[in-house]
């Protein structure tokens, strides 16, 4: 698409959105609406990206193939986890509880040796495996991925807090399943992560069952690694400690206001000091997946600096005003007078995005700001984005808004990575009336 054609597409667009905006859906539409993709997306991890010999979640889903192959990540199978939780409050998955324990007898090693996947000295997960067996791919034989382990055991958190409250609410014994995300929650020795409390570094992976850490690969507030910390602090407090990783939650992560922070303009951004401004999944997975974020009003300010900046960022790209989010995943790079486009896998933020790649799932994480702010214009964005047929996909009956380029928002890609597709689900769950951000407040680690 040529220069001149963007330009047109966009002025075109943008008058169309001025001229619908005064004849906005009602709220109950809206509403009726995300309920409707919520349960999607919920049906989309469960029929689509659940194995269900193992009940381990495929990293990836391929939209152009009847069948799915590939490996399975630790991080969707997390994501997995919560969509159980998130399908068994609303009633999309009746069977939620044996799908869970499935997945976590799998995971605790209760199959071998029939699936067999390895663990390090601490506890700590790989990233991938293959979904039928758990064997490693042998370019990832060597490594323990911190921030997988952290997502999936913040998956089994959240999974076993609903179904131990549900239990209690309905006078019913506690579930296996329950158990067995305690057991794996607790199998894990989270503060190992930490490399320096008083620095606040996070070891990112460690180095065969052995654990052997490098001096190049770890973090420092803020990126997605402040999970770590979170549940770590919160693993200490429940075996009744005051240990590195509460030291290092108190000292560096658990006030937003005292992380390192950007100027962007007339916003501050939480970034990484002497770094740049993470993608946007990031803070969302802080928001949605750690507790103590949830429930703290000084992140709920930076979660709505981010929506704003965000959206200002792809108009001052003379992007539709309906469509934004700086995320990750697959994404199309359109060129100037290209007749068709490629795909790759790429990571946008403000710093960066150079095909100008909107995310629908990351519109859908700020949810819960437009929820405690009284607004529903997010929903309007999603809701104009599903009804012009933009950024619109489906597989196998099951809608959704996915990854799409504003300039050319027809066109779509055929890769659907599971846990960058997660915030769609996570963002839609708080404007349920079934569960809202109290759901995470309540049942996050």
């Amino acid at each position: 698409m040529s220069y001149f054609a963007r330009f047109l597409f966009v002025a075109l667009t943008l008058f169309t959105h001025s001229a619908i905006a005064d004849d906005s859906p009602k709220p109950e539409i809206l509403r009726g609406f995300a309920a409707e993709r919520l349960t999607d997306a919920v049906l989309l991890y469960d029929r689509a990206f659940r194995v269900p010999e193992t009940g381990q979640y495929l990293d990836a889903l391929r939209i152009d193939r009847d069948v799915q192959k590939g490996l399975s990540s630790t991080a969707a199978t997390g994501m997995g986890l919560i969509s159980l939780a998130i399908g068994d409050q609303i009633g999309a998955i009746a069977d939620a509880e044996t799908k869970a324990e499935i997945t976590l007898s799998h995971l605790l090693g209760a199959h071998r040796p029939r699936f067999d996947t390895d663990r390090s000295a601490s506890g700590w997960y790989r990233h991938w495996f293959d979904p039928l067996t758990g064997v490693i791919p042998d370019w990832n034989k060597d490594k323990f991925s911190t921030i997988d382990t952290a997502i999936l055991g913040a998956g089994a958190a959240i999974l076993g807090n609903h179904l131990r409250e549900k239990a209690a609410r309905l006078g019913r014994p506690i579930p296996r399943a329950a158990k067995l995300a305690d057991d794996l929650v607790m199998s894990v020795d989270w503060a190992s992560a930490v490399r320096n409390p008083k620095r606040g570094s996070i070891h990112l992976v460690f180095y065969g069952v052995e654990e052997r850490p490098t001096k190049s690969v770890a973090t420092i507030p803020f990126d997605e690694y402040a999970l770590l910390p979170c549940m770590a602090a919160r693993h200490e407090e429940i075996r009744g400690i005051s240990g590195p990783a509460t030291k290092a939650w108190r000292n560096r992560f658990a006030a937003p206001e005292d992380l390192p922070m950007h100027s962007y303009g007339e916003y501050t951004l939480l970034g990484k000091k002497g770094g740049s401004i993470p993608s946007h999944f990031t803070h969302q997975f802080a928001f949605h997946l750690c507790g103590d974020y949830a429930r703290n009003p000084a992140f709920m300010d930076e979660m709505r600096e981010l929506r704003e900046v965000d959206r200002t960022w792809f108009i001052n790209q003379r992007a539709p005003a309906h469509i934004w989010g700086l995320g990750a995943g697959s994404e199309l790079t359109l060129e100037p007078d290209e007749e068709k486009a490629a795909q790759r896998y790429g990571v946008a933020r403000l710093a960066k995005n150079p095909y100008g790649t909107a995310s629908p799932a990351v519109m859908a994480g700020f949810l819960a700001v437009d929820e405690v702010d009284g607004q529903t214009d997010i929903l309007s964005d999603l809701y104009t984005l599903w009804t012009r047929d933009e950024c619109r996909y489906d597989y196998e009956g099951i809608g959704f808004l996915w990854r799409c380029s504003p300039y050319a928002p027809k066109e779509g890609v055929t890769r659907v990575e599971a846990i960058d597709f997660s915030t769609w689900m996570l963002g839609l769950a708080t404007v349920h009336p079934a569960l809202g951000l109290d759901f995470f407040k309540r049942n996050a680690f």
